[in-house]
């Protein structure tokens, strides 16, 4: 298992997880599973109900809070055959290891009492919405949510609680990575509060505040993480999965930066 922390703007960064570690667990499997059958909605064709509820049920996942992906994606103490005597988070040289150490257990005592709540209370509203059925060939959607963001918490909740116990362990070793450093060298990483952003996020926010269009958090902004720097990463690194977590973590951290300054 691997962690790497990147920063999108300089005090600002996102956490990632690459585990090769085969899962023991029923529930991943059967997750993994299901996940094939959603990924097959998404084949439908573009007119059919199923193509609506796949691409309607991906822009709800996307909306998740890019740490709760990162917590996700580290397996649990339960999936595991035997437990891990060190694990090494890889990060550049302009993020400092016992900053990234402070934070992260900051992060951790705070998320791992949030998605145990929200677990317990997403498991009470199952048999709830047991009872959202009209017809049978139409899928119970509050159903279907519910018990994603069950698992999604549960996995969170794992992920972050097998973190804690590293941490408090000792077993976490930071250590600056020279491929990360010959991506992002020549970037003069932004505090959030020198970041420029394009006019049009100002307008956007002008035009509706509770709905702003934001596009253009797409396009290069000095200071900040690009799209072209994520796929280097991705590139040297040799983790696929990264570039749309990188992507996901970005915008999110963007658009909240954008959302304090330009929302009155």
């Amino acid at each position: 298992m691997r962690l790497y922390a990147i920063p999108i703007v300089k005090n600002r960064w996102a956490y990632y997880c690459h585990s090769t570690i085969p899962s023991i667990s029923r529930l991943t499997k059967a997750v993994d599973w299901s996940s094939q059958k959603w990924d097959a909605l998404g084949q439908a064709k573009a007119d059919s109900w199923k193509k609506k509820l796949h691409d309607r049920g991906t822009n709800v996942m996307n909306q998740l809070d890019y740490q709760e992906w990162f917590f996700k994606s580290v397996p649990g103490k339960s999936e595991m055959e035997q437990a891990l005597d060190k694990v090494i988070i890889h990060h550049p040289s302009v993020l400092k290891g016992e900053v990234l150490d402070s934070e992260l257990k900051d992060l951790l005592k705070k998320r791992v009492p949030y998605h145990k709540k929200y677990m317990y209370y997403s498991a009470y509203w199952v048999p709830v919405t047991c009872t959202f059925v009209i017809v049978p060939l139409v899928p119970n959607i509050p159903l279907a949510y519910n018990l994603f963001r069950l698992y999604s918490h549960y996995k969170a909740y794992k992920g972050a609680e097998h973190l804690q116990s590293l941490s408090d362990g000792g077993q976490l070793q930071f250590t600056p990575n020279e491929a990360i450093d010959g991506v992002l060298t020549n970037i003069c990483f932004a505090v959030e509060q020198d970041i420029k952003f394009p006019n049009a996020i100002e307008q956007a926010f002008q035009q509706s505040p509770n709905k702003p269009d934001l596009l253009s958090l797409q396009q290069d902004i000095p200071g900040v993480l690009t799209e072209s720097h994520i796929k280097q990463l991705v590139e040297r690194l040799q983790v696929p999965g990264l570039e749309m977590e990188l992507n996901r973590a970005r915008f999110q951290i963007l658009k909240d930066i954008a959302t304090q300054r330009f929302r009155n």
